[in-house]
């Protein structure tokens, strides 16, 4: 043991009364809080969760006096399916370091409490990147049916390359025709304000516009620096979850550091690189890599966005009591979720290669 020198030996250090730990690491995601605050809805259980909607219209028209009408029969009903999906975080503790040690008067802070709040915050960046990937590809499937998947067409590449051909267990394209699509768009350069009016409206389905937008903290940047001057977007609070942003056409454009893009993409973010290793078993070793800006309007209202979370207080974002491990002192406990989150495709767009 190397000796201590006058000062080590001497001079107790000071620590603050009641020091606060510095998150050097998570941060909120907006679309996450805003589903959370504004689009609940309790799962009870069942097999899985099924999503009704309509995709074509009844027989009908303008006829002159003693035509026959078609009777026949059309189905204009359909049932999206989904699969529960089940996220977790872990706490794990030596008996001897929260019984013995860090404990009374010696605890700068409770060991115990810091774990539990990280886990809770852990979860929660977690859930913020799942939400952009997918849910079906290989690796993939225990993650929600997120953006990645669900805005999508069949035929064109969402951000991250590839194309869904199915969303809720229903073909795109065939007996439903185009009532599951949402036509992604590569901006393939610098952001321009006439697509982001034509997306916005694009993603206006029955008079109903989307009413929030993620985009990258980068992304952000180059819409203030290209349009804030010309008065074409207003800094503004969305008072629902508290998150400065911008106002566009009635909808609140704001930042996520989990929105795919230039910060998060391959392995340039630790928290991302651990969720797609856990998620996968260690098949998919790193984020997607994304070489620009990604932006996303949502209409984020029910029926049209849902977070299904389950009605068990422990898989409502509930923490299991500490178990001990079998032949040491070791003891763990887990924060839960099970549900899902859906998305109706029409009423949202998504944009990516914004790159200024």
């Amino acid at each position: 043991m190397a000796e201590f020198d006058q000062i080590t030996a001497a001079t107790k250090r000071y620590v603050r009364s009641k020091p606060e730990l510095v998150d050097n690491i998570f941060q909120h995601d907006p679309l996450l809080a805003y589903l959370r605050a504004n689009v609940p809805e309790p799962f009870t259980g069942g097999r899985f969760i099924a999503e009704n909607f309509i995709y074509d219209g009844l027989i009908g028209g303008s006829y002159q006096k003693g035509k026959e009408f078609n009777t026949s029969q059309r189905q204009v009903e359909q049932t999206g399916q989904f699969d529960p999906k089940y996220f977790q975080t872990g706490v794990t503790l030596y008996k001897e370091d929260i019984q013995v040690l860090n404990k009374g008067p010696a605890a700068i802070f409770p060991l115990i409490q810091s774990r539990v709040q990280v886990a809770y915050m852990t979860i929660g960046a977690h859930q913020s990147i799942g939400l952009y990937l997918n849910g079906s590809r290989a690796g993939y499937t225990p993650n929600w049916d997120g953006l990645a998947e669900a805005l999508n067409d069949n035929s064109t590449n969402s951000w991250d390359g590839q194309t869904y051909s199915t969303y809720g267990t229903i073909t795109r394209g065939g007996e439903v025709g185009t009532a599951l699509n949402s036509v992604p768009t590569n901006v393939g350069g610098a952001i321009t304000y006439p697509t982001l009016n034509r997306t916005l409206t694009a993603g206006t389905f029955g008079m109903l516009e989307p009413n929030i937008g993620v985009t990258t903290a980068l992304g952000l940047d180059y819409i203030r620096e290209k349009f804030q001057t010309q008065q074409r977007f207003t800094n503004t609070v969305e008072p629902k979850i508290g998150f400065r942003g911008l106002e566009f056409q009635g909808a609140t454009l704001m930042p996520s550091r989990y929105a795919p893009g230039t910060a998060i993409s391959g392995t340039n973010f630790p928290e991302a690189v651990t969720y797609v290793q856990e998620m996968s078993n260690n098949a998919i070793a790193a984020y997607p890599t994304v070489t620009a800006e990604t932006l996303f309007w949502i209409n984020a209202r029910k029926p049209f966005a849902c977070l299904y979370i389950s009605d068990d207080p422990e898989y409502s974002y509930g923490i299991t009591g500490f178990k001990p491990a079998q032949g040491n002192t070791t003891i763990v406990a887990q924060v839960l979720y099970g549900g899902a989150v859906t998305f109706q495709p029409r009423y949202h767009q998504q944009l990516y290669g914004i790159t200024g």
